[in-house]
């Protein structure tokens, strides 16, 4: 069935879709990293020591967004790490606030609306960079965002993808209202949709731009990354159960930052590490991880760069009413990085 087309979201609608998927239940648990061959490494440096305390940490099922699963490798003495995979961010922010975890990785979409709404989460260290691609069909006849005037677009949100399309589509001079076609469809049929011709064009979130590159059904129009709301894909969220321990603080973010450097070192991918996790530890085939690999980067520190970003991301939020207001500065709690 070909998907429906829908307006762009109200702050109403928005919620709703983040509502849709809160109260789901953990879908797997492990005491480990589950992704593939990845070397064990000396706890971080800079992280306190603990006595037999446990911290629970979630991410995405099979994402990309996957530094917490490499916690464990790095945790400091007498810290037992859990982590645990989710389908949304909603139900791992749920998870935060009812108190199933202690941290999390997921994007600022999510995390600011429920914030603004009382959810007590806050950043404390970055997560991912990219993971998003907008895609059109392989014979496509257009080298540019302009090229879409008039097209079906496929979308889905509210998510950093979403910010990014928007984005995209205002530089180019094209109101979403008027000039394309925005059609709601999952995330995972979009390569299928883009396939069947249901739409024209789909702005997804890795793996699924690359699984259309892959099978050679799509390529990737544009940089995505080019406007104000940058790359910045996700974040680490704690909960406020533990924004008063600085030692659990500081071990969370020794923790991203030790696994960031393990699959990113210096800003740039280790092509092993992440064929461990993709290929070996989530299934992906090898030309899907080669598509992958330049439009991933695990993260650690969140600086003044990523701060910029999160607040352009945050500022067309406003503008589409997804939230009031920019968040203040008591949604970051940085001072315990390392």
């Amino acid at each position: 069935m070909s998907p429906s087309p829908t307006h762009l979201p109200s702050r109403r609608h928005a919620l709703a879709l983040l509502g849709a998927g809160a109260g789901a239940g953990l879908l797997a648990a492990c005491g480990g990293s589950d992704a593939g061959s990845a070397p064990t490494a000396a706890p971080a440096a800079g992280a306190p020591a603990f006595d037999g305390e446990t911290i629970r940490v979630a991410t995405f099922t099979n994402n990309h967004a996957a530094a917490p699963l490499f916690w464990p490798d790095h945790a400091p003495e007498g810290l037992t790490v859990v982590v645990q995979t989710l389908g949304s961010g909603t139900d791992m922010n749920v998870a935060l606030e009812n108190g199933d975890l202690d941290f999390a990785l997921f994007g600022l979409v999510n995390g600011f609306i429920q914030a603004e709404e009382g959810i007590g989460s806050r950043i404390v260290a970055m997560g991912a960079e990219k993971g998003a691609g907008l895609v059109v069909p392989a014979d496509f006849d257009g080298e540019d965002v302009t090229a879409l005037a008039g097209r079906r677009i496929g979308w889905q949100g509210p998510a950093f993808q979403y910010l990014l399309l928007l984005e995209l589509l205002e530089d180019a001079g094209l109101d979403p209202d008027r000039d394309v076609e925005l059609v709601a469809v999952d995330w995972n049929d979009m390569p299928a949709a883009l396939a069947g011709g249901d739409v024209d064009a789909y702005m997804g979130t890795e793996p699924n731009p690359s699984r259309s590159v892959a099978d050679g059904t799509g390529r990737r129009l544009v940089d995505p990354y080019s406007t104000p709301a940058g790359s910045l894909n996700s974040a680490i969220w704690a909960s406020r159960t533990v924004l008063d321990r600085p030692d659990l603080l500081r071990a969370a973010s020794a923790m991203q930052v030790a696994a960031a450097e393990q699959l990113s070192p210096g800003g740039e991918n280790d092509a092993e590490q992440w064929r461990a996790l993709t290929v070996d530890g989530f299934g992906y085939d090898e030309a899907v991880y080669e598509a992958l690999l330049p439009n991933v980067g695990a993260v650690g520190r969140f600086d003044d760069t990523w701060r910029g970003q999160a607040l352009a991301q945050a500022e067309r939020m406003v503008a589409l009413g997804l939230l009031q207001q920019v968040p203040g500065d008591d949604v970051f709690r940085l001072d315990e990085q390392v």
